[in-house]
């Protein structure tokens, strides 16, 4: 991209005011290609290939500042805030400090540049408004007027029928010919709202609301700004902040539940894993237990094997020693026999 070109400028100056005309080239100067930005510290020309860019010694009134846009020739008037001459166009000092100053009047611009979009925005609704509530009040003034005929009509007929009842009583009869007709609509007329009739004129229809009374309803269409009596931006204001209140309270809440709710999990989790460890201790002491009843079953099975087997060794041994012990006793008999038969024969003889 081609650097931009500085252009050639003069200026003039009162207590009041100065004035800054740049000079374009015939080839840059076409009006369309042309924008100037003025803040209340800095005026900016832009118009390719040029680039004009001057912080201002003082401050100015950049709602009051006007430009002139011509062929080859830029000229902008700025209103001081300060009534003075200044020695110079351009501010001088720290080049920090005079680009805090450029921003800071370019902040203070696009808020005011909000502030006025906001204001017409607000503008067009109360004039939308406006012409809803006249068509309104129209419609209610055909009602008025067709319901002022009935009642008219009715009056005239009650006053035909007591007039008749009266006459054919003898009473004499008490109606009131200047008697006021009021309808619905009639008492919904607000200040303003009854016009007199002229002749020749037709009267505008009664006015039903604030908002289409006639006299203020002329002085605000001269205005720019948005009437303050009818001004909703506040109300809306309060209500979005109600809103973001709320908002913020069911976050809170929202928030404050699924905390209570992860707690609970928590909780939850925490509650199984003690129940599986308690489980799990259970499952070791009756694994333990049971361990012991087979090692005590064991134990009692081998010293019942023992048992036996003693009383088996000894069964065997028992046997042995009666075998040997009738033996003896046999030995013993026939020792007595044969003692005995020599007895005898000795005595025979």
């Amino acid at each position: 991209p081609t650097m931009p070109l500085a252009p050639k400028y003069t200026w003039t100056q009162d207590d009041d005011s100065c004035t800054v005309s740049v000079t374009l080239s015939s080839a840059a100067g076409v009006t369309r290609n042309t924008r100037v930005e003025c803040t209340d510290a800095m005026v900016k020309v832009t118009c390719p290939p040029y680039f004009l860019q001057l912080d201002l010694f003082g401050d100015v009134y950049e709602k009051t500042s006007r430009a002139t846009i011509q062929p080859g020739v830029v000229h902008v008037k700025c209103t001081k805030q300060q009534a003075g001459a200044w020695p110079q166009l351009c501010a001088v000092g720290d080049a920090a400090d005079i680009k805090a100053r450029r921003a800071a009047a370019l902040e203070k611009k696009q808020q005011r540049e909000q502030v006025a979009s906001e204001d017409a925005r607000e503008k067009k609704r109360q004039d939308d408004d406006y012409v809803f509530h006249k068509q309104w009040d129209l419609e209610k003034d055909e009602r008025r007027v067709v319901e002022r005929l009935a009642a008219i009509h009715k009056k005239e007929a009650e006053e035909e029928l007591y007039a008749w009842a009266d006459g054919a009583e003898g009473r004499k009869c008490d109606t009131d010919e200047n008697d006021p007709v009021d309808t619905y609509f009639d008492k919904q007329l607000v200040e303003g709202g009854d016009l007199e009739v002229k002749e020749g004129v037709v009267p505008l229809p009664g006015t039903y609301h604030k908002k289409t009374a006639r006299t203020a309803a002329i002085e605000r269409s001269w205005k720019a700004e948005p009437s303050s009596d009818f001004d909703i931006r506040q109300k809306d204001k309060e209500t979005a902040e109600k809103e973001k209140l709320k908002e913020e309270e069911e976050f809170r809440e929202a928030r404050a539940k699924i905390q209570e709710e992860m707690e609970q999990k928590e909780e939850d989790k925490r509650r199984a894993e003690q129940l599986q460890e308690d489980e799990e201790k259970d499952r070791k002491e009756r694994e333990v237990i049971r361990q012991q009843q087979q090692k005590r079953a064991m134990e009692a099975a081998a010293r019942e094997k023992e048992a036996r087997e003693r009383e088996a060794a000894a069964a065997e041994q028992t046997p042995d020693s009666a075998e040997g012990s009738a033996g003896e006793g046999d030995e013993a008999t026939v020792q007595g026999t044969g003692a005995g038969d020599a007895q005898g024969s000795e005595e025979v003889d």
